[in-house]
Parts: structure tokens; C-alpha cells; sequence
């Protein structure tokens, strides 16, 4: 038997067979219009309470999700960003959130001096 199947080693298809197989274990794309997947983000936004969504500003095209706004530390800005990736049908993140500036990580309120 020959080692070759149609121009093809038996060890490249068992690659691409099981390479194949691979990316259909991976988590489905879910199909989901802008409006839903920026409503659901900000419902997640409000449900984590590590989160100020008064603060965070979500706008999406193509499944795509900018944020923009203030938190107070860079663990928040990262939280945003990591609850935003959860959120089904998310292709990618763009995470323009800025963090600092003032602000107190309990309240996420402006810092009076």
C-alpha cells in the first residue's frame, strides 16, 4: 500500500484531518447585529461591579467593539476589555479606555482636590 493518497502522504492528511478537527472544537462565532452585542456588553458592564458603566463608552460595527472613557487603574481597563470579549459574537476588541486620570477605583467618581 502506497504512502501516498492522490499526491498526498498519509502523515500531511492526518495533519490537516486533525488540524481540521481542531478548529471545529473551537468556540462557535455566533452571528449577532452591532445593537445587540453593544446593548450586551453594557449589560455585562453593569452587572460586574468592578465596572463603572457610566465611565466606558461601547460602540460596535462588524462585531468589532471600541470602548472608550476613564477607569481608575489599569486592572479596570483590562476587566473591560476581558467582560467585552465574552460577550457572544465579539470578533475583537479595540481598547481605547484610558485609565488614571483622577479617578478613585471605589467609585470610579472624579477625585476632588
Amino acid at each position: 500500500m502506497s504512502p501516498y493518497v492522490g499526491g498526498v502522504s498519509r502523515a500531511f492528511a492526518t495533519a490537516l484531518l486533525i488540524g481540521a478537527m481542531g478548529c471545529a472544537a473551537a468556540q462557535p462565532v455566533v452571528q449577532r447585529d452591532d445593537a445587540a452585542i453593544t446593548k450586551d456588553v453594557r449589560a455585562r458592564f453593569a452587572a460586574d461591579a468592578s465596572v463603572s458603566p457610566l465611565n466606558v463608552n461601547v460602540d460596535t460595527k462588524a462585531g468589532v467593539v471600541r470602548l472608550t472613557g476613564l477607569v481608575a487603574t489599569d486592572g479596570d481597563r483590562n476587566s473591560v476589555e476581558r467582560i467585552a470579549l465574552e460577550a457572544p459574537g465579539v470578533r475583537s476588541v479595540d481598547n481605547s479606555v484610558i485609565f488614571g486620570m483622577g479617578l478613585t477605583p471605589a467609585a470610579g467618581a472624579p477625585i476632588n482636590h
